[in-house]
């Protein structure tokens, strides 16, 4: 949406720079207020969602964390609302689900996302206050930072944060990593998240301190997206904001200080730095299983505003690794014994060089010292040797070109915001620059130009001729022994230190500060913030289309694409339905309902949805593909492919495989469907390969708690004879896949005969459906198309009724009592916990728009799940879910110093809330009602998120296209009373031992704490092993880091 009125100076604000991007309709403008120096870059264009990311460019010389540290305590209170929770109740009734932010190596951003842009505009004074002027309090230090308990324990939600971190694989390796890189005085150097002996001495004072030097708002950008109107938008920062920073400062005071240098940039950190010589590091990470371990490499690239070289360097990453026909990967992990499984690219922002980081997943630990060499030889013989394939270069670059255009529908806030943060830290402040962010079609157009020779240059300047930095993460099972050895002793002398008298002033100074944190705002500062209209929201129109099947009645919208299918000519013998919204792309999903698998093979779908499209294929026309070749192809077609179960988080026991092309590929891609599904060639050579990748991927869940304690619930829950996903769930993983890798070796006909009988089971035309979604108007015969290129069915069976997750229960899932299984994990400092218990079934249950709102009321920041976990260190995160589809609700804990603590504090707010003895406030359901205005507009932002949801509520589950307005609509009418009912007969009994079941992963020394805590509420407790993965020396296992969403691994986020 490009404005007239974008391209001008408004009132203080001087334009800098506007202009439009020319491969989306957005327009890109930047302004800079002539009196506080407060930088705003607006992202315009249509949507139904506004989007909000606040920077500070945050340069830290110590690791005390103050940068996180300070970013957690903004949100306690500012000058104008100097209360706890204000800013995110006042969000919520914005019609936004809260705030968030994160604090990254060189900047900290915090986030808000609004429906529409009335309740955003009104927040936007309030956040600056927050962050331009908060209280910084010592009670919030206290509660929100760091204190010591009663029983001589550290707390603090910082802390606990940290300490689940801090000796984990991917933060060791990362500060090492910093360390060897970086020179003293380099602000890179700093773990900004905070380490633990460093917090444990930091003060309230020294956070002030920091908040004073770079909190300013000339060290501020306001990065804002989506359709907010130009003029709405300086009133507010005109008439609000900026005389509210002006009032704050002494009248003699410059706009910017002669003496400020701007961080990073005019700091010592701007100092030049080089890697003379390779440097390698050993770092070790607690861990049981020591067969495996990671390693990083990292090198110097390019300065980030060489926007086209760095593009470059990213397509050369996809070249090298991108699918498993990349040299990469066919070198490494497409071969019966793996190196390593996956090899993932990081590019991070830095002042005169960016860093360049190969992360190497999964090593066995025989190769731990020489994968690093193995790997640069590889890339010296593609540079001496083997060179560049120009056929997949030019592929890489048209589907990077591709993805590129489709996040910019999908995902383009993050698009925006991650360019516009990195040009505000980098960049020139006059904005000239910035255009260069988004010119990359234009750069992608010269890229295609470029030789092999060229290539070759920008491979062996950047990796093979460049110095680099190796930190290998080494597994240790003694580290996990001495550290928690150490701790316990920590704590003991500590104890003795204080003495009993001292450690109870301790505990009364929490007490007081928590009592200090939890005063309520006047009830006005609250109900005088106006609550978002969910009737001015504007939605992505979508239409649709039905053809149904024998016995079928879907209703559609009956408009003109439902006349553009009936007048196709073709009635197809199963259904298929269209939802038409204006998409550059289109989505082709065949859903296969999977219920009816036999018992025996519903595990063999875990290798069937994994090998899908690396596997060779038999064409209609008889033409046979060599794995490769499908590969290849499929990568020059899709801009996405997937195999998964479940569609938009609901029906489990779905599998749905979607192909996403460019909407004039419409053919190719059902075509496509068809020969992987139908064509798909079971070759044991091919599936060993396969599962021996799988196989190591396995310890990459099994180290991470989050993620057991929920597969042990839902062990517990669903019956794996009968769910196809739980067969898949990563227990079973454990069990099945060494077992079928070996059948492989030993029997490998048994294996692809059973593959064979899987296919023959899941093309069952009574439980296939067909969805397709994009710019249905503009293709040419839709039903044509499938008739002649989908699979070849002729005779018009019944529809079988769509299972559900309600189908699959135990005996346990039905009748949840008593039941608590403990997994102690090595790996973990804390714990994590998964309860479910009996909720309504079925999508349209008369008590779900009720207790939907109750859930929304009960997850909000700073409601009563938050206060009552969060709020007193229980916790870093708690919450409800409803799953009517398995007539189930539950409760989740995350990071966790004790999970049982957290689940006793919640039964008791719960208890409160039934009896009368927490009060349920008005305010606070006024707030979650408005929130979920925003949840539900969220999932259907994107025109393809749209479509998504439109064919979900439409066909899946019955309900209507618009089930989620209706929803919201409905939600005025829900009274207090049955809000607190549903709380009392759902959520109520999830707290109580006779009617719940769960399971809770603990670190080995609290295992004993937690399992008679839950005893004493009346659980019945089993402790549970993890099986040993047994492999020999060259097999490798798994790891438990993902960096993709970190910034070098100290990425910390609220």
């Amino acid at each position: 949406m490009a404005s007239s009125a974008a391209a001008q100076d408004h009132g203080n604000f001087k334009l800098l720079k506007s202009f439009p991007i020319g491969y989306a309709p957005i327009t890109v403008s930047k302004w800079r207020s002539e009196k506080t120096g407060l930088t705003v870059v607006l992202g315009s264009h249509q949507a139904p969602i506004t989007n909000g990311y606040f920077a500070i460019a945050s340069e830290i010389f110590d690791d005390t964390g103050r940068p996180h540290t300070l970013e957690h305590l903004v949100f306690l209170g500012s000058k104008q609302y100097p209360y706890k929770g204000v800013l995110d109740q006042l969000a919520n009734r914005a019609g936004s689900n809260g705030t968030n932010a994160w604090t990254a190596n060189d900047h900290t951003a915090y986030t808000i996302s609004t429906a529409g842009s009335e309740g955003f505009l009104k927040m936007l004074p309030v956040y600056v206050d927050h962050i331009l002027h908060p209280t910084i309090t010592d009670a919030g230090f206290v509660t929100e930072v760091y204190h010591i308990n009663g029983a001589g324990e550290d707390a603090g939600v910082v802390y606990s944060e940290m300490q689940a971190r801090e000796n984990t694989a991917g933060d060791l390796m990362a500060l090492e990593g910093q360390r060897s890189l970086y020179p003293p005085g380099s602000a890179y150097r700093s773990e900004t998240g905070g380490l633990m002996h460093k917090l444990r001495v930091l003060t309230a004072q020294q956070i002030r301190d920091y908040h004073a030097e770079y909190y300013q708002p000339y060290n501020l950008c306001l990065v804002i997206d989506g359709a907010v109107p130009i003029s709405e938008l300086f009133d507010v920062l005109n008439n609000e904001i900026d005389p509210m920073i002006i009032a704050n400062k002494s009248g003699s005071e410059p706009i910017i200080p002669v003496d400020w240098k701007r961080p990073f940039v005019q700091t010592t950190t701007a100092e030049s730095i080089s890697i003379s010589k390779p440097i390698t590091k050993t770092v070790e990470f607690m861990e049981e299983d020591e067969s495996v371990g990671e390693v990083s490499i990292t090198y110097l690239g390019p300065p980030p505003t060489d926007y086209r070289t760095n593009l470059a360097i990213s397509v050369l990453d996809s070249y090298l690794t991108q699918s498993a026909t990349s040299p990469l990967s066919k070198e490494f992990i497409e071969i019966p014994k793996p190196l390593c499984t996956a090899f993932s690219f990081y590019a991070s922002d830095r002042v005169n060089k960016n860093e360049i980081s190969v992360y190497i997943s999964d090593v066995p630990a025989r190769h731990l010292e020489d994968i690093a060499g193995l790997f640069q030889k590889k890339l010296q013989k593609i540079v001496n040797e083997e060179g560049i394939d120009m056929e997949r270069m030019k592929r890489i670059l048209r589907k990077d070109q591709r993805k590129l255009l489709e996040y910019m529908e999908s995902r383009a806030t993050e698009v925006l915001s991650d360019a516009i943060i990195g040009d505000f830290l980098y960049g020139k402040v006059d904005g000239k620059e910035l255009p260069l962010a988004f010119n990359d079609m234009e750069d992608y157009s010269v890229l295609h130009s470029y030789t092999a020779e060229e290539w070759l240059a920008l491979l062996d300047k950047y990796f093979v001729s460049a110095p680099s930095v190796t930190i290998v993460g080494k597994p240790s099972a003694a580290l996990s022994v001495k550290i928690e050895k150490d701790e316990r002793e920590r704590i003991t002398r500590r104890k003795e230190e204080l003495g009993e008298e001292k450690l109870k002033a301790l505990e009364a100074t929490l007490e007081s500060a928590k009592k200090e944190s939890e005063i309520s705002p006047p009830k006005e500062m609250i109900t005088g913030f106006p609550i978002t209209d969910p009737s001015g929201l504007t939605w992505v129109p979508v239409e649709t289309a039905i053809n149904n099947a024998v016995n079928d009645n879907v209703k559609s919208d009956g408009g003109e694409v439902q006349r553009l299918v009936d007048a196709d000519g073709h009635r197809l013998p199963y259904q298929t339905h269209f939802s038409h919204v204006e998409s550059n792309f289109v989505v082709v999903v065949a859903l296969f309902d999977t219920i009816d698998v036999p018992v025996h093979l519903k595990p063999y779908l875990t290798i069937f949805q994994n090998s899908l499209f690396s596997l060779g294929v038999k064409r209609a026309d008889g033409t046979i593909l060599s794995h490769e070749q499908t590969v290849n192809e499929l990568e020059d077609l899709t801009v996405s492919q997937s195999a998964h179960f479940e569609f938009k988080g609901n029906f489990a026991e779905v599998m749905a495989i979607t192909l996403k092309v460019e909407k004039d590929q419409y053919e190719q891609a059902v075509a496509w469907l068809r020969d992987l599904v139908a064509g798909a060639i079971f070759d044991s050579k091919r599936l060993s390969v396969i599962v021996a990748k799988l196989a190591q991927e396995l310890p990459t869940e099994k180290r991470d708690g989050s993620t057991i304690a929920t597969a042990w619930a839902n062990n517990l829950t669903y019956d794996a004879s009968k769910s196809s996903s739980q067969a898949c769930e990563l227990l079973n993983r454990l069990e099945f896949i060494p077992r079928v890798a070996e059948m492989l070796e030993k029997e490998p006909n048994v294996v692809t005969e059973k593959m064979e009988e899987l296919r023959k089971h899941l093309l069952d035309p009574r439980k296939m459906r067909v969805a397709v979604q994009g710019n249905i108007l503009g293709l040419q015969k839709p039903l044509s198309v499938l008739a002649r290129s989908f699979l070849p069915i002729d005779e018009a069976l019944p529809l079988a009724p769509l299972s559900t997750s309600q189908q699959t229960l135990t005996s346990l899932g039905k009748s949840p009592s008593k039941k608590c299984v403990i997994i102690p994990m090595p790996a973990i400092e804390g714990s994590y916990a998964t309860f479910f218990a009996t909720g309504p079934s079925g999508h349209s249950h008369p008590d779900l728009p009720a207790l939907r709102l109750a859930a929304s009321l009960l997850n909000a920041l700073e409601s009563y799940l938050w206060k009552s976990i969060r709020g007193s260190g229980l916790a870093y995160g708690a919450h409800v879910m409803v799953y009517p589809e398995a007539g189930l609700v539950g409760f989740n804990v995350y990071r966790s110093p004790n999970a049982m603590l957290a689940y006793e504090a919640a039964g008791k707010i719960m208890d409160g809330l039934v009896d009368g003895s927490v009060e349920l406030d008005q305010d606070l359901v006024d707030g979650a009602r408005s929130s979920m205005t925003y949840d539900y507009a969220r999932r259907s932002e994107t025109v393809l998120g749209a479509a998504g949801t439109a064919y979900l509520n439409e066909v899946l589950k019955g309900l209507g296209k618009n089930a989620d307005q209706d929803l919201l609509k409905s939600l005025p009418g829900v009274t207090l009373g049955q809000v607190r009912d549903v709380i009392s007969r759902y959520f109520s009994p999830l707290f109580k031992s006779e009617t719940s079941i769960g399971a809770v992963t603990v670190s080995t020394s609290k295992a004993d704490e937690v399992e008679a805590g839950l005893r004493e509420l009346g659980f019945e407790t089993e402790r549970k092993e993890l099986p040993v993965l047994q492999g020999d020396d060259e097999s490798a296992h798994g790891s438990d880091v993902d960096m993709s969403g970190s910034e070098s691994g100290s990425e910390v986020e609220r």
